[in-house]
């Protein structure tokens, strides 16, 4: 059990409640593939958040020998649906929670094994590739997705702080292959099971760049290479125009409710975030991550290629959210937009059935060209 500030325990205890906190995170968790209802019947059983981990696990566990059972009489479709709805529920139990470290990684454990077990249901010809690319003496470990016709573009998705390759992305890139978009997710340092070997690293964008690196030395698969774009949520929506600025590759970046920087005093940031941002990083204190100069877009060259910014005005994650939104339009130089939406939440993730479409189409108009 992590040693928790005064501020925590009452957060915890008394603040993390539906009315507050869970509601807001709703489509988050219908994206993670947990089915709405499933969701309003979990919530419920939880007293406060200090159980939040224990009961969305219990209900992975169920939902593994549910999916388990209808394998062995041959009904692989809905075995397939239900390994993935299992993934979801064992990210949601360990999305932000950083109570109990071990029930966290036992989780993520769990949705890697979730995940697994649902692609092995796949036909080969759609089934997610994994890869695992050398970087500094460990390895980037990511799957593919194909769209099975040559000379297409690659969009890279890069995780938000706590987020893993094998879930949210999973649905963002169903819709990217739907529009005929090859795609690679991946967990990078301090996220998922790269945390383990390297923590979140400053130069992040080489990261990126080794990865473009291997597909240009490995490119079996027929992927259009002068065309790659980059996608980010939250932490993600930081990276994502970052590393295009260091990549000259990267042709165009969209960033969903990104930092341009992280310049507050730590009372001023919500603690869950601090949270986070000290788990990826390995570092005591806030403030020591941010001596090592981890956030700050303008760090990177100025981007000169297409840049998309979506941002919420009620974004009660990231400080001054349309400050930082401003502070990314103003680094970039070359062809850029901003989607603001004034009621927007962390990500927008209350206007995703609009968001979500909508840079479909952007990477249409920047790749397909």
């Amino acid at each position: 059990m992590e040693k928790l500030s005064l501020k925590e325990k009452v957060m915890y205890r008394f603040i993390f409640n539906d009315s507050r906190v869970y509601k807001h995170f709703y489509s988050r968790f219908l994206i993670s593939g947990v089915d709405l209802d499933r969701i309003r019947r979990v919530i419920p059983r939880i007293k406060n958040y200090y159980s939040w981990c224990a009961e969305w696990s219990k209900e992975g566990t169920l939902l593994n020998k549910l999916a388990e059972e209808h394998l062995s009489k041959g009904n692989i479709f809905t075995a397939r649906r239900l390994f993935h709805e299992a993934a979801g529920c064992f990210h949601v139990a360990q999305h932000i929670y950083f109570i109990d470290l071990q029930q966290k990684e036992e989780a993520q454990e769990n949705v890697r094994k979730m995940y697994k077990r649902a692609i092995e249901t796949y036909e080969e010809s759609q089934r997610p590739i994994r890869i695992d690319i050398p970087f500094r003496e460990t390895l980037i470990p990511g799957y593919l997705r194909l769209v099975n016709q040559p000379n297409r573009p690659l969009i890279i998705e890069i995780n938000g702080l706590d987020n893993l390759k094998e879930v949210e992305n999973q649905y963002l890139a169903n819709l990217l292959l739907e529009a005929r978009f090859n795609v690679f997710v991946f967990d990078g340092p301090g996220q998922g099971e790269m945390r383990k070997n390297l923590k979140l690293i400053p130069d992040y964008e080489k990261v990126v760049s080794t990865i473009i690196d291997w597909f240009e030395a490995n490119n079996r698969y027929k992927i259009d290479l002068t065309k790659i774009g980059t996608e980010g949520m939250s932490f993600g929506g930081y990276l994502s125009p970052r590393v295009a600025g260091f990549d000259k590759r990267i042709a165009c970046a969209v960033s969903i409710g990104g930092l341009g920087y992280l310049k507050e005093k730590p009372k001023k940031i919500n603690p869950i975030w601090v949270r986070d941002l000290l788990y990826v990083t390995g570092v005591k204190a806030v403030e020591e991550a941010m001596v090592k100069g981890i956030i700050d877009i303008r760090e990177a060259p100025p981007l000169d290629r297409p840049l998309l910014v979506i941002h919420g005005g009620q974004d009660k994650l990231i400080p001054d959210s349309k400050e930082q939104a401003d502070y990314i339009m103003d680094w970039a130089i070359g062809e850029k937009e901003l989607k603001f939406y004034p009621d927007g939440e962390h990500c927008c993730v209350n206007y995703l059935d609009e968001i979500l479409p909508y840079i479909i189409d952007w990477f249409k108009k920047h790749l397909n060209s």
